[in-house]
């Protein structure tokens, strides 16, 4: 349910989500699970932005450029590793496929 706050102070998501860096989907889900004060005014949400905002414990902030590079480098390594796996797997797909094939034309 909404909070009974002063609607003082009272902003939109995406001006809420702006401001503090926050995704749009992280600030519903924080409202669903009622981590944050909000409410419901003419069928717009609202979080309250009174500057004592702090991310609840689970929130992951953003991560720097060198993290996020790291983290690509590793993702496309994982990638190279799979797209091989799956070359092999197709390979030895066809091989018994070939064989299967042949036994049944015994």
């Amino acid at each position: 349910m909404a909070s009974d706050i002063n609607s003082d102070g009272w902003v939109p998501l995406v001006e809420f989500s702006v401001k503090k860096g926050i995704s749009l989907s992280t600030l519903r889900r924080y409202i669903k699970a009622n981590k944050i004060p909000w409410k419901l005014l003419e069928g717009r949400y609202l979080v309250m932005d009174d500057g004592t905002f702090t991310a609840p414990r689970d929130h992951n902030p953003a991560q720097t450029p060198k993290d996020v590079e790291s983290r690509l480098k590793n993702i496309e390594t994982e990638l190279m590793a799979a797209n091989e796996e799956i070359a092999e797997l197709k390979t030895l797909v066809a091989f018994y496929e070939e064989k299967w094939s042949l036994q049944l034309k015994k």
